[in-house]
């Protein structure tokens, strides 16, 4: 499985320096603009990502079951389970590795922010400093910001197996009717309502959980504890649909 996944970072090495590097130069053109051009980075930067993440990920799986570059994967000795797991991992780590560069940014930022204001750098300062930035301009701070966005990471990857789901079911129990690419969609759209129906019912119990947070206002503490049942839902979610396409690519999948 290792092979599978050094293989996949080895796909997209290119991709991912070009992108790093358009990046680092987007956030040095907005470092002209001052304070107010990092904030701007740091608001739209990880939304943006989010949109090229998905982007990548869905490709990758689509390539592998369509085009016949994939062919060559599902010829070597990897059960249907270690490739689908070895992709999801992929994306895990992709994932995780956007919130460092984040993470570093957020400090490059408060770093210039401190540097412009003629005060003295160290790295306490550089985070209370975007802390109090992040604070004043969006009424939440920096604890807040991170876990919505492992919040949103999980929820990304929990939709990204439902796409490779409704791309494995066409490929596999429906490889032989036309209109693949509709078909597709319609499976993606069905899943997502039966998954969106059980969640609400989850949800529904979970209610008088919720009481007792300050929901206008929660702490980053409170944060944790609200996210909790929507991430452990998203975590099992990933992982039944992961091994359900790995069922389907061990004995279903038609090429």
């Amino acid at each position: 499985m290792l092979k599978l996944i050094k293989y996949e970072f080895i796909k997209k090495y290119k991709s991912a320096i070009i992108a790093l590097i358009a990046s680092a130069v987007l956030n040095l053109f907005l470092f002209t603009k001052g304070v107010a051009g990092s904030s701007i980075f740091l608001v739209f930067f990880p939304m943006v990502m989010a949109v090229v993440y998905i982007s990548d990920i869905i490709k990758m799986y689509s390539d592998d079951l369509n085009k016949r570059s994939g062919y060559m994967l599902f010829m070597t000795p990897n059960s249907g389970y270690e490739i689908i797991v070895s992709k999801l991992i992929t994306a895990v780590i992709e994932g995780l590795s956007i919130l460092l560069i984040y993470f570093i940014y957020v400090l490059i930022n408060g770093a210039y922010i401190i540097y412009i204001s003629g005060a003295e750098i160290n790295f306490n300062e550089i985070i209370i400093t975007v802390d109090k930035l992040v604070s004043g301009s969006f009424g939440f701070n920096l604890a807040h910001v991170f876990m919505f966005l492992l919040t949103a990471l999980l929820f990304l990857i929990s939709f990204i197996t439902t796409v490779y789901t409704a791309m494995t079911i066409r490929k596999s129990i429906f490889s032989e009717i036309k209109f693949g690419g509709f078909l597709s969609f319609l499976i993606f759209i069905v899943l997502n309502w039966a998954i969106s129906y059980v969640s609400s019912e989850v949800y529904n119990l979970l209610t008088p959980y919720y009481n007792s947070f300050s929901m206008s206002r929660p702490t980053a503490t409170e944060l944790v504890y609200i996210m909790m049942p929507i991430n452990i839902w998203s975590i099992a979610q990933s992982i039944i649909l992961t091994f359900f396409s790995g069922y389907l690519l061990e004995n279903k999948i038609n090429l």
